[in-house]
C-alpha cells in the first residue's frame, strides 16, 4: 500500500510538471504586460472601430462619416467608425464585430450608422430593416444603445438580441437572453429574458410586451453564425476581445515558437509573401494611415500584436489572453526616401517612396497620431534594432496616397529598397497629406454600390445617450492635417471643425431625445392590466442623457454625465421634435409681428379651423394673417412676460375650440373685458362707425369704454392691432391707417 501510495504521489507529482511545461509557450505571451506591447497603452484614442467580418450578397454598401455622400461596396475588413453608415440591398446579408467579442447581424434591407463608438459607448442607429445583436461582454461602465425611430433600446447586460424596425417606423424588440431598458416619449421600462415588446407610435408611443415567438429563417441563420464562433480554438491563446480570431482557426495553425510560445501563421500564402503586402492604406481619423487587409483572415493579426519569422515562415504573435489590448490602424514602423523623397510635408503623393515593415514583439512601437504631447516622447526612443528591418515593403507616394493594392504595385528594385531601408525611422506624423482616393477602397471602385432610400436617411431616431457631432466633412479636415504636417485630426479639434462646417452640431443622423422636460412620461401600455409599466427615462450608467437642452454632447469622448457639454449651438434640422411639441424656449425672441410664424407653426395644424368657426364677422380680414393670430397674442402685446405666458394656456385650450378664437380676433381686448360687454362686440359689427373714428366703435357703449382702458396701458400698440380686423376702410389704405392709429394712441381712448 505504502509502494502504491508513493506511486500515485509520484505519478501525481510527472504529470503536474508535463501540465505546467505544456502550459509554459502559452504563459510566455504574459510578457506584454512588461512593456513588449507599448501599443495597448494610454497613447490609445478612446474613439474604436467595427469591422465588416462577412458580407453575403452583391448589393451592400457603406459610407464615411466624412464622406456621406459616397457610397462604395461593402467588403470584408473595412473599419467603420463614428459616423460610417452601412446598408444591405434586396439581396444581401452582412455582419460587424465590435471591439469587445459583440456581433452585429443585418438582415436584407436594413440601415445601420455608428453614431458613437468609443470604448465606453456604442450608439447605433436602425433606421430600417432587422438586426441581430450578440453582446459577449459589457463592463460596468459601458453602453450598447440601438436607436430606432420610435424607441431607444439599451443593452443592460450581455444576452442575444433582435430589433425590428418596420416601413412605418415601428419597432419591434425580441430578448432571448439578458436584459434591455426601452425608452421613449419620456419613459423606459425593463424587458427580462424571454420576452418581445412591440413599441408603436412617436409622440405618444404604447407598447405591448408578450412571450417570445417561433424562430424564423433570419434567427437561423444567425444562429448557424453563432455555432461557427462556439468552437474556436484560438480563443486559447489570445485575449478574448481582439476582433477576427475566429477566422484563425480556418487560415491557419498554432505552433510554439522559441521565446515567443504559441504563435500562429497563415497556411495558404505565396512564396515571398510579408505580412502588411496584400491590402491597401486608406486614412481614418483619428488615426490616419490605416491598413485594409485583403486576406480573409486579415484583422486580427494587422491591428493586435506582432510578427517574427521563424524556420522560414512568418508568426503572428499575440498578446497573453490575460493582457489587455487595443485597436491599432496597423503595428508597422514607416520609413521614407529615394529621389524626390520629402521629410517636411508632401501633398497628395509625389516624388519619393514610402516604406514599412511589420514590428517585432519587443520592437517600441511609435504611433503616428495621437496629442505633440505623446508624440515629443518618441525623440527620446534611441539605439533600436528593429528584428524585421530588413524585411521592407516599398512604394512610390502615389500609391500610397492614392490606396493602390500593394501586392501590384510594390517596388521590385533592389537599389531603392536599400536606399529607403537605410532611411531613419519615422516618429510621429507620416509627411504625407490623404487626398480623397486615400477614402477609398481601390478592390471595389468599379462596383455598384446601393444607397437607402431617402425617405430612410432622413429619418430621426431616438436617443437615450446624448450622442456627439458627426465627423467633419474631408475637405475641411484636410486643410488641418495639412497645417499639422500629416498629423490626423484629434476627435476634440475634429467636432470643432464639424460644428463650423454644418453651422451647429449635427449627429451622423437626425435624434430626437427619449427624454421629456418635467419628467412627463408619454409611453404607454397598449393593455389596461399591463404588468410593466414605465417610470420617467434615466441616464444609463453615468452617462450624458439625452435631453431638450443638450440633445448632443461636445465631442466623442464627452458622454460622462458629470461635466458633458452641450455643443455651442445646434445645426437647423439636426433635432426633430414631436408633432405638436412647443418651440424651444429659445424661440420667442422673435418679438416682432413677421416673423413669430415660423417658431409658431406648431399652432397651424389646429387654430385654422377654430379661426373659421369662431370669428365669421372677421374672416374677410383673417385669411392674410392666418399665422399671425397664434403669436398676436405674444407679440402685439406691450408686457412680452405675461403675453408669452399665454401660449401654454393656448396649447392646451384647443380642444375647446370656442374660447381661443375670440382672443385671437380680439387681440387686444382682455378676456375680462371680454366677459362684461360680449352683445357690443356684435354691436360694433357695423363698419360705418369704423370708418372715421376707428377707435369710436369701442366706446359706442359704456361697457366698452372701460375696455379701452386697458390700451393706455399697452402704450399705443393694441389700438393699431384692432385696427387690422377691422380696418376695412375704402377710404384709406389699411398700412397708412396702421401708422395713424399707431402715432395718436392716446387720444382715442380716454383715460378713466
Amino acid at each position: 500500500m505504502r509502494t502504491t501510495t508513493k506511486t500515485k504521489t509520484a505519478l501525481g507529482l510527472l504529470t503536474g510538471a508535463i501540465l505546467a511545461i505544456a502550459a509554459l509557450p502559452a504563459r510566455a505571451q504574459d510578457y506584454g504586460n512588461q512593456g513588449y506591447y507599448p501599443d495597448s497603452g494610454e497613447d490609445q484614442v478612446q474613439q474604436t472601430v467595427a469591422r465588416i467580418s462577412y458580407v453575403d450578397g452583391d448589393d451592400a454598401s457603406y459610407s464615411r462619416g466624412d464622406a456621406p455622400d459616397t457610397w462604395e461596396a461593402a467588403v470584408v475588413n473595412v473599419p467603420v467608425t463614428l459616423g460610417d453608415r452601412v446598408y444591405t440591398g434586396d439581396r444581401s446579408r452582412m455582419e460587424l464585430q465590435v471591439h469587445g467579442g459583440t456581433f452585429v447581424r443585418m438582415a436584407p434591407q436594413t440601415d445601420l450608422t455608428a453614431l458613437n463608438l468609443t470604448d465606453d459607448v456604442k450608439q447605433l442607429s436602425l433606421a430600417a430593416g432587422t438586426a441581430s445583436f450578440r453582446v459577449r461582454r459589457l463592463r460596468n461602465d459601458e453602453v450598447f444603445e440601438v436607436d430606432t425611430p420610435n424607441v431607444a433600446v439599451t443593452f443592460d447586460t450581455p444576452g442575444n438580441y433582435r430589433v425590428d424596425v418596420d416601413e412605418n417606423g415601428y419597432s419591434h424588440v425580441v430578448v432571448r437572453s439578458g436584459h434591455v431598458t426601452v425608452s421613449a416619449a419620456g419613459g423606459e421600462i425593463p424587458i427580462s429574458s424571454g420576452n418581445e415588446i412591440s413599441i408603436q407610435g412617436f409622440d405618444n408611443p404604447s407598447y405591448d410586451v408578450v412571450g417570445l415567438g417561433r424562430i424564423d429563417s433570419w434567427d437561423r441563420w444567425v444562429s448557424l453564425r453563432d455555432s461557427r464562433f462556439r468552437r474556436v480554438r484560438s480563443y486559447q491563446y489570445v485575449n478574448a476581445d481582439v476582433v477576427g480570431v475566429e477566422d484563425l482557426d480556418q487560415y491557419g495553425q498554432w505552433q510554439d515558437v522559441p521565446q515567443y510560445g504559441r504563435c500562429w501563421s497563415p497556411s495558404s500564402v505565396q512564396a515571398g509573401w510579408m505580412p502588411y503586402r496584400d491590402g491597401q492604406w486608406i486614412w481614418q481619423d483619428p488615426w490616419g494611415w490605416t491598413w485594409v487587409g485583403a486576406e480573409p483572415w486579415g484583422w486580427a493579426p494587422y491591428h493586435y500584436g506582432r510578427w517574427v519569422t521563424y524556420s522560414s515562415r512568418w508568426y503572428w504573435v499575440p498578446a497573453g489572453p490575460r493582457v489587455a489590448v487595443s485597436y491599432s490602424p496597423a503595428l508597422v514602423a514607416f520609413v521614407g526616401g529615394g529621389p524626390g523623397w520629402s521629410a517636411s510635408i508632401t501633398i497628395g503623393g509625389g516624388g519619393g517612396y514610402v516604406g514599412w515593415f511589420p514590428l517585432a514583439p519587443r520592437d517600441p512601437f511609435l504611433p503616428w497620431w495621437g496629442s505633440r504631447r505623446d508624440r515629443e516622447r518618441q525623440v527620446n526612443i534611441t539605439n533600436v534594432t528593429y528584428v524585421n528591418r530588413n524585411y521592407v515593403t516599398v512604394v512610390n507616394q502615389n500609391t500610397f496616397v492614392s490606396g493602390g493594392v500593394v501586392a501590384n504595385n510594390y517596388v521590385r528594385d533592389p537599389q531603392i529598397i536599400r536606399q529607403v531601408s537605410a532611411a531613419s525611422v519615422m516618429r510621429g506624423p507620416i509627411p504625407v497629406v490623404p487626398t480623397a482616393s486615400s477614402l477609398r477602397i481601390a478592390a471595389v471602385a468599379s462596383r455598384p454600390a446601393p444607397r437607402p432610400p431617402a425617405k430612410i436617411q432622413q429619418r430621426a431616431v431616438v436617443t437615450r445617450v446624448a450622442p456627439p457631432p458627426a465627423p467633419a466633412p474631408f475637405q475641411t479636415k484636410v486643410r488641418v492635417i495639412q497645417e499639422n504636417r500629416g498629423a490626423p485630426v484629434a476627435p476634440r479639434a475634429a467636432a470643432q471643425l464639424s460644428i463650423q462646417a454644418h453651422e451647429g452640431a449635427r449627429a451622423a443622423a437626425p435624434v430626437r431625445p427619449a427624454s421629456v422636460e418635467g419628467g412627463a412620461v408619454g409611453l404607454t401600455p397598449k393593455r389596461p392590466d399591463a404588468k410593466v409599466r414605465p417610470k420617467a427615462v434615466t441616464a444609463p450608467r453615468g452617462k450624458a442623457l439625452a435631453t431638450r437642452e443638450r440633445p448632443l454632447v461636445a465631442n466623442p469622448t464627452a458622454v460622462d454625465s458629470k461635466g458633458a457639454q452641450a455643443p455651442a449651438r445646434i445645426a437647423p434640422g439636426a433635432v426633430a421634435r414631436p408633432e405638436g411639441a412647443a418651440p424651444r424656449p429659445a424661440a420667442p425672441p422673435a418679438v416682432a409681428a413677421p416673423p413669430p410664424p415660423a417658431p409658431e407653426s406648431w399652432r397651424q395644424r389646429v387654430p385654422p379651423g377654430q379661426q373659421k368657426k369662431a370669428a365669421p364677422s372677421e374672416r374677410p380680414v383673417t385669411p392674410p394673417r392666418r399665422e399671425a393670430p397664434p403669436s398676436a397674442v405674444e407679440t402685439t402685446t406691450p408686457p412680452p412676460p405675461a403675453e408669452r405666458a399665454a401660449p401654454p394656456e393656448t396649447r392646451r385650450v384647443p380642444p375647446g375650440r370656442a374660447a381661443p378664437p375670440p382672443a385671437r380676433t380680439t387681440e387686444s381686448a382682455p378676456p375680462p373685458a371680454r366677459e362684461t360687454p360680449p352683445p357690443a362686440r356684435r354691436q360694433v359689427t357695423p363698419p360705418p362707425a369704423r370708418e372715421t373714428p376707428p377707435p369710436a366703435p369701442r366706446t359706442t357703449v359704456a361697457p366698452p369704454e372701460r375696455r379701452a382702458a386697458p390700451p393706455p396701458r399697452v402704450e399705443g400698440q393694441k389700438p393699431a392691432v384692432r385696427a387690422q380686423p377691422r380696418g376695412k376702410a375704402p377710404e384709406k389704405d389699411k398700412g397708412k391707417d396702421k401708422k395713424k392709429k399707431e402715432e395718436p394712441p392716446p387720444p382715442p381712448p380716454p383715460s378713466l
